[in-house]
Formats: structure tokens, sequence, C-alpha cells
């Protein structure tokens, strides 16, 4: 049975007026509000995100040396193309704590933690070109389990879909749980004869609306690369959910030749729609110094933003597994 939940985050409008000069621009309806070098993020200016991930579950044997088959894999749940042989590391083996319905809305908010799994850390198995594996093969840490350990994690009667979710996710690196690429939910049945898990370009299905259009478009000073952007005071993230101290792991910055709305709809591959596109990695605090922003491609540093086009910057949660960053919004430049 397929399950669809959506989980919906609004920009919330707040008044700016005492904490910044507001600017108007003519060539866009849009509010604008300038800023010096030094922006404090605020969720009057951030974008919203609204996502629906849906998870169909298998049904399989319980207590069985399950195969899991991702071969016909040729998109990850984003929609990008993917090599299932050469472009996944690791497949990862979990049971959740939680029905199907509240982890598909934990997955959408980004609310999943470690305290949810059953088993921590969860089996997984390093992947060397292949496209399939058996559970037994799967590994905790590197150390090998026995058929009967699997069994008792794997027992339909201990777990059922009413007070637990099991999923396989396959994902590229080998730091569990991080850019995961695609996941297929299963369910266990002791008078199953079904042994095996496959994995289909199907088996996680995203469907999602950014917003950027009612966004407060962040003024700064054109043409200065030495801008700073404070995300201390955040309390909200574009998906709706608890601004968490210490997510953010990345920032990007991207200059774009099409429009917002334009952008609305390739949002999830603005890494390859853009001219220009810096990163920076944050490894710790609630600052982004934009010096440190370098070109994706050419490695330069980022020169400041101009007149023309459209600029993005974003800060990503590189541990969430909805992709979405969770703040984002357009600059332009504009004199105090």
């Amino acid at each position: 049975m397929t399950r669809q939940l959506k989980v919906t985050a609004r920009t919330t409008s707040l008044c700016f007026l005492m904490f910044a000069l507001g600017c108007s621009s003519s060539s866009t309806p849009q509010k604008m509000m300038c800023y010096s070098a030094n922006v404090t993020a605020n969720e009057a200016n951030n974008y919203s995100f609204t996502s629906t991930i849906t998870l169909t579950p298998t049904t399989v044997k319980d207590m069985s040396n399950l195969m899991f088959d991702w071969s016909g894999l040729s998109k990850d749940f984003l929609g990008h193309m993917l090599n299932p042989a050469t472009q996944l590391n690791t497949a990862i083996a979990m049971l959740w704590d939680l029905d199907l319905n509240h982890l598909e809305t934990a997955l959408n908010a980004d609310a999943l933690f470690t305290s949810d799994l059953i088993v921590s850390p969860p089996p997984s198995l390093g992947l060397t070109g292949q496209t399939s594996a058996n559970l037994y093969d799967f590994t905790i840490n590197g150390t090998p389990l026995t058929p009967d350990q699997f069994n008792q994690y794997f027992d339909a009667t201990l777990y059922k879909p009413a007070d637990s979710s099991f999923l396989v996710a396959l994902q590229s690196g080998t730091e569990l749980g991080r850019n995961i690429k695609m996941l297929q939910a299963f369910q266990l049945d002791a008078s199953s004869s079904n042994t095996k898990v496959t994995l289909t370009n199907d088996s996680t299905k995203l469907t999602y609306s950014a917003n950027l259009h009612n966004l407060t478009i962040t003024g700064v000073p054109g043409g200065t690369p030495a801008l700073m952007l404070d995300w201390s005071q955040m309390h909200t993230n574009a998906l709706g959910a608890t601004f968490q101290e210490g997510y953010i792991t990345s920032a990007v910055v991207g200059h774009f030749t099409q429009s917002p709305s334009e952008l609305e709809a390739k949002f999830l591959d603005l890494d390859t729609t853009a001219t220009n596109y810096y990163r920076a990695d944050v490894a710790s605090g609630s600052v982004l110094d934009f010096t440190t922003l370098k070109d994706d491609k050419t490695g330069q540093s980022f020169p400041g933003i101009s007149n023309d086009g459209t600029w993005l910057v974003g800060l990503i949660c590189g541990n969430c597994r909805n992709p979405a960053p969770w703040y984002m919004t357009i600059l332009k430049p504009c004199t105090m």
C-alpha cells in the first residue's frame, strides 16, 4: 500500500525596517532589503520548500538470507542519471522503530535520528562494482554477523509493519547515511516465499515545490568578495523544521542566466544549471565567509555578485536525508 505524506514549509513574513534599509528594484516586483557586507540570515529572506517522499514496501520472507538487487537502477531518487556499478559505494540495511507513515514524515522533515534505529550502527556493506548483495554478507563496523544474529532482528513476529520499518539504502561514499541515492522499503511475512528485494528507479518517489518568488531579496554590495552570512539567529528552516545549530556542513553560491521562476522548476539541478557554482565547507560555527568559496570547475575564488542573471546563496545540511537546502536566498547588488 502506498502512503503519501506532505510536510509544508512556509516562509514567515517579518518586518525588518528596524534592522535594515528597504530598497526597491525596478527589475523585479519582489521586495528587497539592503544590508552591508555582513548579512544576518532570517526567515523572511529564506525560500520555502515542500516535498512528498513516497516509499512503497515489498513483502519478503522473514529470517532469510535476503538478496538486494539494484542492477536495474539508472536514476537516483532525484532523477539524476546513475550507473549502479560505478557510482554506488555502500549498501545499508536499516530497521527503524517507526511505522512507515511516521518514517516518511520524519524523512521529509529531516527528523530521523539514530535513536530511532533498532540496530545502530546498521548493518552495511562496502560495494566494489557489484549490483546485488545478500543480507548475511553485511557487517556492523566491519564485524561479520552470524545468520542467527541477523534473524533475531528479521523476525516477523517481533517486528511488524504497525510499529517498525525496514529500509535498504544505496549511497555514494562510505559515511553511513550520507549521499543516499535510493531507498527501498520492505516488510516481513513468515508465510511469504519471496526473498528478493529489488531496487528500481521508482523505489523512492520524490515530488517537490520550491518557492523563490515570495522571499525578500537580500541586497548586498556588488563586486565585493568579502561578504559574510550569519545564520545564528535562524529558528526555522525552509522545510518548516527547527534550524538546529551545527547541522550546516557546506554553503554554495550559484550564478545563473535563468530567472528565479525558471530555477524553481530545476531546483534539484542547480549545481549543473549554474554558469558558476561556488562551494565552501562549514566545519563549525554559523557564519559563511564568502572569501572561502571556490568555483566547482575552475577553483577560482568567489568574485562578488553582479547585476546580470540570478545569484543564489544556499546553506546545506550534508547529513540530512532530504536534499533541499535549509536556507537559500536571492542576492542582488544594493547600495546602502
